[in-house]
């Protein structure tokens, strides 16, 4: 999996976020839990995603009009079908670790997602860019697979009369694509978190491709107050990843913070301002320049 952290990512976590949460702390009233009043009350009854909150690709929040007043349908282009497979891909291999099985087949799982998508507008999409996307996640299942197997045997060889489903629950301490409900919150009530690491209680959030921005942090923010809206259990830590892919090989790099109270506030403001787009049914306007490769250009007129 993606999820390990490094050596160095550990000290970073253990001698700067972890002390630095619990000596600033988390506002109560921006705790998860607190849904119900100000200021995480949201104002308005429509629910929209998790994506339309914390992407600000589009500088006037346009893509929100459009997807949730207008009823337009995003393109999808490469690099979000890139990512939808990769998502896919961590899924299924956290599945079959989590069962003990690490021998595993690339070949058999890409035929059986190409097969998969063989159908609709991404058909097209995939069939044109397969052996592309093909050289990319190969190299990504190599490294997550050999990570989720060196976890298992250094864990067995240290808790030699541990039963086998102890083992994996501790090599393997994440619950990936986990179905979370957000509408206390005014989100949908069918999001899926990238990962949450239960023994070290962080969220992951994964993005696949381009360049890394600053409001990616929004995204474990968001899910980190959904979790504790439900479990009532605090969540400080986030993690960005971003994985890159180039001349075969596959980069993973981390951005571990703690989720304080400037983020909470960020995410609270994108959610209310978005959630006023959609139930004013306001257009906010086109920008002055488009992000490239934006999913609503062809509808966004």
């Amino acid at each position: 999996m993606v999820f390990f952290l490094t050596a160095q990512e550990q000290k970073y976590l253990l001698n700067r976020i972890l002390p630095l949460a619990r000596e600033v702390g988390v506002s109560q009233e921006l705790r998860g839990w607190n849904w119900w009043k100000e200021p995480l009350k949201p104002y308005y009854p429509e629910r929209i995603s998790m994506f339309s909150v914390c992407g600000k690709f589009c500088p006037t929040s346009r893509d929100v009009y459009l997807m949730y007043v207008e009823k337009k349908p995003g393109r999808r282009t490469y690099e979000v079908m890139l990512g939808a497979i990769a998502h896919n891909m961590l899924e299924h291999l956290f599945s079959a670790a989590r069962r003990g099985e690490f021998e595993l087949s690339f070949e058999d799982w890409w035929q059986n997602e190409l097969r998969r998508r063989n159908q609709g507008e991404e058909a097209q999409l995939v069939r044109e860019n397969a052996r592309t996307m093909e050289s990319c996640l190969r190299p990504l299942w190599d490294l997550c697979l050999s990570q989720a197997r060196a976890a298992y045997l250094e864990t067995r060889a240290a808790h030699p009369y541990a039963e086998e489903p102890h083992l994996l629950a501790v090599a393997l301490p994440f619950l990936v694509e986990h179905k979370l409900d957000g509408s206390l919150l005014g989100l949908s009530g069918t999001l899926s978190v990238d990962c949450y690491d239960y023994l070290h209680h962080i969220i992951f959030d994964v993005k696949v491709g381009g360049q890394p921005r600053d409001f990616y942090r929004l995204y474990p923010t968001g899910y980190a107050l959904v979790f504790e809206s439900l479990y009532e259990v605090p969540v400080d830590v986030g993690c960005s990843i971003h994985i890159g892919f180039r001349n075969g090989r596959v980069s993973v790099s981390k951005d571990i913070f703690f989720i304080n109270d400037d983020l909470r506030n960020w995410w609270v403001e994108e959610r209310d301002r978005k959630l006023e787009i959609v139930a004013q049914r306001r257009d906010p306007g086109k920008p002055r320049e488009c992000p490239p490769g934006c999913m609503f250009e062809e509808v966004c007129g």
